[in-house]
């Protein structure tokens, strides 16, 4: 394997960085080779094709770390029989509120709607998985979703997951959930000529797993936060659906523990799964949402000319459920309203403190809250649900719900602009910068470099030849940073004094570091680290625009270690 670099030519500075692993290796021969192995999609830059490939292995690392740091053993319980009746009833109306379910019964509300699915007939022989393996995956993805989030949680996880049933119940294509009151009964589908129609058993069981997992490992801020702050994850991906790429690569993980690779890994359905799961999750990016409505929109003007129906129509009913806010009875709307911008006033707090701009509307005055969701209503909820209705007219009770709180909204607005200055609360105060320190627990590598809390001042920096272990330099253990200290040049002595709240913060909020080589040795074969790291570095912010969304690692998603 060819060195990543070599010091100056004279020798002064030997600052040779040496080669990670074996399979950091191999990441490099796909990424660089022209002949077929990966056709050198990265480009010419041997030393930024191979930190490149370097930063696919962290992202392979730090999700099997996730994944695993996370993984406890689930325990049944049985749910009493009045509770188990009034679950299902709830998860039966459209005006369904998890934040108002105690711990406990998010879980199981999760799983009364897949067993209801797995009563359609048929379903368990389609997909290979059992309802005794999705209860344990449930309870899995829940630990990952961050409890510190307003929004992105297992609640709102929750909650799209009803919303696609609901529609998907409307069209007729699944049971209502109120079938689980009789004992085993099976339940087949009519036959329904629409749009919807051309979903069969596996692509259902695949709209409710993207649907519960579609955000799993959500930090609590938005992708363009990310680009912004050039955070690992961000680079890594091109500033292109950052968060949708982990998500995806979480929930696939996730599923393999728990036996549901079967489907992904088909002898002649697999790749397609693994295909239609992948593009499901990443069209909840709302940065792609105007392509979506010009391929959605060519394909309800004509579905039988369209190749890629199954596709589009899973996208469109995951966008919708994802969205699907607006259109709740307007008292919950506005629940999820309040959650949704309090994560984007903690996500500006954020951004502040890194004098980073300011990309998210923060809470502020009723009026501000108002323009707010009719500017989002009519630009992207209501033509999609338009749209929608045009493919699915059983939707139509929603968009209608839709447009009422529309109307809602519009009427309070005006009420808001004509009443006195006087009367009008004023805007809150954005409060001093500081480091928010509920983002400790996030996903490493959406952390910017700069979000650093120990005491030491923890960082990255090259290896050199003197540090570095010459004896065995292809050794999974090798590494191109080294943890070091930093403390007598990242700040002065009252810096450090003044943010000492800060750091007594994160040493309470880091997760004691658990290795991911005893947790899962067939991964990597390698010996555990003795240091733990808080944070891993990026590769330079000149990294290369073609990656996984439009690279052959979206036909091979293998090169980023994802096994989608």
């Amino acid at each position: 394997m060819c060195p990543l670099g070599t010091g100056a030519s004279d020798g002064s500075s030997s600052r040779q960085l040496r080669r990670r692993s074996a399979d950091v290796g191999g990441l490099h021969l796909a990424c660089t080779s022209s002949n077929g192995q990966g056709a050198g999609w990265v480009g010419d830059d041997g030393e930024l094709q191979t930190l490149f490939a370097e930063s696919l292995g962290d992202m392979y690392m730090e999700t099997l770390k996730t994944v695993n740091e996370h993984h406890a053993e689930y325990i049944p319980t049985d749910l009493e029989s009045g509770t188990r009746a009034s679950l299902i009833d709830s998860l039966s109306r459209w005006h369904f509120e998890p934040h108002l379910l105690p711990e406990e019964h998010l879980l199981a509300c999760t799983s009364l709607l897949f067993e209801a699915l797995f009563r359609v007939s048929g379903m368990e022989e389609a997909t290979g998985i059992s309802m005794a393996q999705i209860t344990p995956f449930i309870f899995h993805l829940r630990q990952i979703y961050r409890l510190e989030n307003s929004y992105h949680n297992f609640m709102h996880a929750l909650d799209v997951l009803q919303a696609t049933y609901s529609f998907l119940e409307s069209a007729r294509m699944v049971p209502p959930v109120t079938i689980l009151y009789e004992t085993d009964r099976l339940w087949t589908p009519p036959a329904n000529p629409g749009v919807i129609g051309c979903l069969g058993l596996r692509e259902l069981f695949i709209l409710y797993v993207a649907a519960i997992g579609h955000d799993v490992g959500h930090p609590g801020f938005t992708n363009v936060f990310m680009k912004n702050a050039q955070t690992p994850l961000s680079v890594v991906f091109d500033g292109k659906s950052a968060l949708e790429h982990m998500h995806c690569q979480l929930l696939l993980r996730v599923m393999r523990q728990h036996g549901l690779g079967v489907l992904l890994d088909h002898p002649t359905d697999g790749t397609r799964i693994r295909r239609l799961l992948w593009e499901t999750v990443m069209a909840t990016d709302m940065s792609v949402h105007a392509e979506f409505m010009k391929n959605f929109a060519a394909l309800v003007a004509n579905p039988k000319a369209c190749p890629r129906r199954q596709t589009l129509v899973c996208q469109a009913i995951m966008k919708c459920a994802d969205i699907s806010n607006p259109s709740r009875p307007y008292t919950v709307s506005q629940h999820w309203a309040s959650a949704l911008m309090m994560e984007w006033t903690s996500q500006a707090h954020l951004e502040q403190y890194l004098e980073l701009p300011t990309t998210v509307q923060t809470a502020g005055s009723p009026l501000a809250e108002a323009n707010s969701q009719i500017f989002f209503i009519s630009n992207f909820a209501m033509p999609l649900i338009q749209l929608m209705v045009e493919a699915i007219p059983e939707m139509e009770p929603y968009r209608a719900q839709c447009a009422a709180n529309l109307h809602t909204w519009q009427t309070r607005k005006e009420q808001l602009g004509n009443a006195p200055t006087a009367a009008s609360p004023p805007a809150a105060p954005m409060p001093s910068p500081r480091m928010p320190d509920g983002y400790l627990t996030a996903f490493p590598l959406t952390l910017p470099p700069s979000h650093r809390t120990l005491e030491d001042m923890l960082v990255w920096t090259p290896v050199t030849a003197e540090s570095s272990d010459s004896s065995d330099p292809g050794s999974p253990c090798s590494s191109l940073f080294t943890l070091t200290t930093e403390a007598s040049t990242t700040a002065s002595s009252a810096d450090r004094e003044g943010n000492a709240e800060i750091r007594a913060a994160g040493r309470a909020g880091m997760r004691k570091q658990r290795s991911i080589y005893s947790l899962n040795r067939n991964s990597w074969g390698a010996p555990e680290r003795k240091a733990p790291a808080a944070f891993v570095a990026p590769p330079p912010a000149t990294a290369p625009a073609a990656l996984l969304a439009s690279s052959p690692s979206a036909k091979h998603p293998r090169l980023a270690g994802s096994h989608q």
